[in-house]
């Protein structure tokens, strides 16, 4: 059973591919070489080899392998940790901050499903004989039945109590069928013995002689002519009979084969539910679909009808050893409801003593394994209250040791230490200790390498020490005191580099003055400061004009703006003058960005006349000239489009035609 725990949680919180019915591919691949790697957060030292290996794959196929010492599942090659994932904390946040199920509603679902499995247990006692008096024990199958549907209404059973009855319904119909089947073959068998019996007869019967005595030449004549029609006569008789036995053997064979077909299937779509109910955890409805199966199917044949290449099959094998049944179902199911309790109860007794990491881990054990069972589902809020502030800071401390930030996590593990007793601090703060130790030596060889002037050096520990603790004090603080000792031109070069390479010619042309001194000695940065400030000298010329035009003619303003915006789409003082601008001329504006869109959609009329209405509202504009050009083209191209691209200019003739 334990070996399967894991496995339960898993298959609520990944898709299983495992496949219960036969003639289904399977997708299980062999196991490979299974790891040892353990994937606990506080183990782990960031920035080592171990943690640099976390990613590590392994080939175990699409067979979920649960390791029970370290609560890791293997799938798909990779390690999950049942309960330390993102989906897993925060599905049992929201059971911890969800009020208990204790209402009236609830309680009568609780009642109801109770009375279905004492009605289908083989010990319930039935009324007793009206006639006989007698005392009668075994199960009431249709009063379990009619449970059902009652049931399926609850918010908490999501209509699976109704999917079961359904499943049962299916079955009778199934054997209702098959009844029939059989009364219609024995019917057959009736008329075929009555068959058989005509053609007896017909084969063995002969006319009767004539008296009276004939030459003995004319009597043999005479019996050969008499045998030949006789022989004609029994043929003609017996040929429908025969026939009608080789139709009524036909029908009955293919009565039998539909038989067997349809209880092998109404059985194993039975046992398909019982499986998929078993591995979505709803134990309750386990055990009834298991406690109906006897009573539908009277053949002693419970083994489960799984495919040999299955995970639930691999799952269920390796671990009793023998094929699995649905006593086995049964078995499991009530065992899990027994272990969900019993930690439930560890629980309680836990909060008490304050052992809050310790009950944490109780209660997400018990919600993992049995999320729909009543005991959990009406814990009271009270007591899941307690631990629900620990649980958090257990997450944020996750987080933090995730990110790397250890100063924080510090400052959790030590608020966790004070919030329980039982709280192991020792394995995060090993593992912060380590790292910051770590980071530090790198920040000290940086130190030592700054010294012996190795900037090699120097950028190789700096960068360690920010891997390892990026929010590192002192490595901000190294940071800090290399750009102070460093002389202009260091500085200078090193703010070129930076705004070159994000593009901020703006600020370099602005501060051009420092930076013509540093690079004179450096050709490559020399030509890049060249060409950085011809472009920019080049931009200011564009937007003085453009700020001239405004006044007067603030489309024309926009257009020109508009077409360098494309070239120096990062700087923000052309970002701005085209925003002011497109403010100004809004109507050319409208009418210009409409007309490129009908022109996107290949709507030439509209686009034309939204050109058209530009070029009105700026007559020398060369977007609305272009834009009329390249639809008057496409309308004598046949509704194609030119060969030359939005932003490509047309010659000044062409559109002057």
């Amino acid at each position: 059973m334990k070996r399967l725990l894991p496995f339960l949680v898993f298959a609520a919180l990944a898709p299983v591919s495992a496949q219960v019915l036969p003639g289904a591919p399977g997708t299980g691949a062999p196991p490979a070489a299974t790891t040892t790697t353990s994937n606990n957060n506080y183990n782990m030292v960031p920035g080592s080899a171990s943690d640099r290996q976390t990613d590590t794959q392994t080939a175990l196929g699409n067979m979920p392998m649960a390791d029970p010492g370290s609560e890791n599942v293997s799938f798909n090659g990779k390690l999950w940790n049942v309960t330390n994932n993102r989906l897993m904390r925060s599905r049992f946040e929201t059971y911890l901050t969800t009020p208990e199920a204790s209402g009236p509603e609830d309680q009568a679902y609780r009642d109801i499903m109770a009375q279905i499995m004492e009605l289908l247990s083989p010990n319930h006692k039935q009324a007793p004989d009206p006639v006989t008096k007698v005392q009668l024990r075994g199960p009431e199958v249709m009063k379990a039945f009619a449970l059902l549907p009652e049931a399926s209404t609850a918010k908490i059973d999501g209509g699976l109590c109704n999917a079961l009855a359904n499943a049962v319904w299916d079955v009778w119909t199934s054997q209702k069928r098959v009844h029939e089947r059989k009364l219609a073959n024995e019917e057959m068998m009736k008329r075929r013995k009555q068959l058989e019996w005509n053609a007896e007869l017909g084969m063995n019967s002969a006319p009767l002689g004539k008296t009276g005595s004939a030459p003995v030449k004319s009597t043999q004549s005479s019996n050969q002519q008499n045998q030949g029609q006789n022989n004609s006569a029994t043929v003609g008789r017996t040929s429908g009979y025969i026939k009608g036995i080789a139709e009524i053997e036909a029908r009955t064979k293919l009565n039998e084969t539909a038989m067997g077909l349809s209880e092998i299937t109404s059985k194993t779509q039975f046992q398909a539910m019982i499986i998929q109910m078993f591995l979505q955890r709803r134990f309750e409805h386990a055990v009834i679909a298991c406690r109906f199966y006897p009573n539908l199917f009277r053949d002693g044949e419970s083994i489960l009808q799984l495919d040999k290449n299955s995970d639930v099959q691999k799952i269920l094998s390796s671990s009793f050893g023998v094929p699995p049944t649905v006593s086995m179902i049964d078995g499991l199911s009530l065992e899990a409801m027994r272990s969900v309790d019993e930690s439930l109860v560890s629980f309680e007794n836990l909060v008490a003593r304050r052992d809050l990491d310790s009950a944490g881990n109780r209660l997400l054990e018990a919600y993992g394994i049995g999320e729909y069972l009543p005991r959990v589902r009406r814990l009271p809020m009270t007591e899941k209250a307690r631990v629900l502030d620990f649980v958090r800071k257990k997450n944020k401390l996750l987080s933090f040791l995730e990110m790397k930030d250890y100063a924080s996590a510090e400052t959790v593990v030590m608020e966790l230490r004070s919030a329980s007793e039982d709280f192991e601090y020792a394995k995060p703060l090993a593992a912060i200790q380590t790292a910051k130790t770590m980071s530090n030596l790198h920040v000290n060889n940086a130190n030592a390498a700054m010294g012996s002037k190795d900037a090699k050096t120097v950028e190789a520990e700096m960068k360690a020490a920010a891997e390892i603790w990026p929010t590192n004090p002192r490595v901000t603080q190294l940071s800090e005191h290399m750009m102070q000792s460093t002389d202009m031109k260091s500085q200078a070069l090193m703010e070129f580099d930076r705004l070159l390479s994000q593009r901020n010619y703006r600020q370099i042309f602005e501060n051009q003055a420092p930076f013509i001194a540093a690079v004179a000695d450096d050709l490559t940065r020399k030509q890049q400061l060249e060409k950085v400030l011809k472009d920019m000298g080049k931009l200011e010329l564009i937007l003085g004009g453009a700020r001239e035009l405004s006044s007067s003619s603030p489309p024309a303003a926009w257009e020109k703006v508009e077409k360098e915006s494309k070239n120096y789409p990062d700087d923000p003082v052309l970002s701005k003058l085209r925003a002011d601008l497109g403010v100004k001329a809004s109507e050319f504006v409208t009418a210009i960005e409409n007309a490129r869109l009908q022109e996107e959609k290949q709507q030439i009329g509209s686009s034309l006349a939204w050109y058209l209405k530009a070029r009105r509202m700026h007559p020398m504009s060369e977007m609305a000239r272009e834009g009329i050009k390249r639809m008057v083209d496409t309308i004598k191209n046949g509704g194609q489009p030119p060969p030359t691209s939005l932003d490509t200019p047309a010659p000044t003739s062409a559109l002057n035609n």
